[in-house]
């Protein structure tokens, strides 16, 4: 698989990101360790409909290490900056895993800006057996580095045997692993485990669509914590993809990509 970008863009706030297409403006955010290539099966379908925005997170890729970014709140100002002096109007927001976390909690606050939201493969209360995982691993990461075994998550985000292009998908996400800065990994990391999810007072409260998407083999971000987030939302929608795990943008896009326009559009239509 060869792997084109568009040319990276900076923002004022040190925000590296692409933007492709015409129309009106969708934005995607990746998750920890990972970085804006995370999604190269949605962008090419994505931009034939709408100008789509792909940001590197704070301290990944080619974005700066920010170091406000200490909780959720901190990591979507500083995407609500960006989307503020870079695209300057209502937006729908996408985000996978604790891209998922930040795009929640910018429609939580933002609701004038933003249009929908759609999470995947977002995380919604722990078990106690799977806080205490991530919790040791913070202690872990404090203490070294990121894990030398970078294998580990790709095993857990990706079906095995890997079959055609989920082949280059896991070598894709095991070079960003091995990349990414180890103090914005970190960071992001320990952000990512201590929240377990958002607030059901907010969920609540969330008068605008949102769409939950999760692999229906993904553990840690199970169907049933995107199940339980829909149900609480006033206007939310839930869709499992079958046969995936957690990296399911990248393995089933196919499934996932039409998914996408249509609520999007729908989020951009008159009422």
């Amino acid at each position: 698989m060869t792997l084109k970008t568009p040319q990276r863009f900076k923002s004022a706030n040190g925000l590296a990101y692409v933007v492709m297409g015409q129309g009106q403006p969708l934005v995607l955010i990746h998750g920890v360790g990972l970085r804006l290539e995370a999604w190269l099966e949605q962008m090419e379908a994505l931009s034939a409909h709408f100008t789509v925005y792909a940001v590197d997170m704070p301290g990944h890729g080619s974005s700066a290490l920010m170091p406000g970014c200490t909780d959720i709140d901190g990591y979507t100002d500083e995407i609500a900056a960006w989307i503020d002096e870079i695209i300057d109007q209502p937006v729908v927001i996408a985000g996978h895993s604790m891209g998922s976390m930040i795009a929640l909690n910018y429609g939580f606050r933002f609701p004038k800006r933003c249009r929908g939201v759609i999470a995947l493969n977002s995380v919604y209360r722990r078990s106690d057996s799977a806080k205490r995982a991530v919790i040791d691993r913070v202690k872990s990461i404090k203490e070294g580095s990121v894990d030398p075994d970078v294998t580990a998550p790709v095993k857990r985000w990706f079906d095995f045997p890997l079959i055609g292009r989920d082949v280059d998908h896991a070598r894709l996400c095991t070079e960003w692993l091995t990349q990414v800065s180890v103090e914005g990994y970190q960071q992001a990391y320990e952000v990512f485990c201590m929240n377990d999810g958002p607030d059901d007072k907010d969920l609540a409260a969330m008068n605008m669509p949102a769409l939950f998407v999760t692999g229906e083999g993904d553990p840690n971000s199970s169907p049933l914590m995107s199940e339980a987030m829909a149900q609480r939302c006033p206007h939310g929608q839930l869709h499992i993809v079958e046969q995936a795990k957690h990296m399911a943008p990248m393995t089933h896009p196919g499934e996932i990509n039409p998914l996408l326009i249509e609520f999007s559009k729908r989020c951009f239509s008159p009422a």
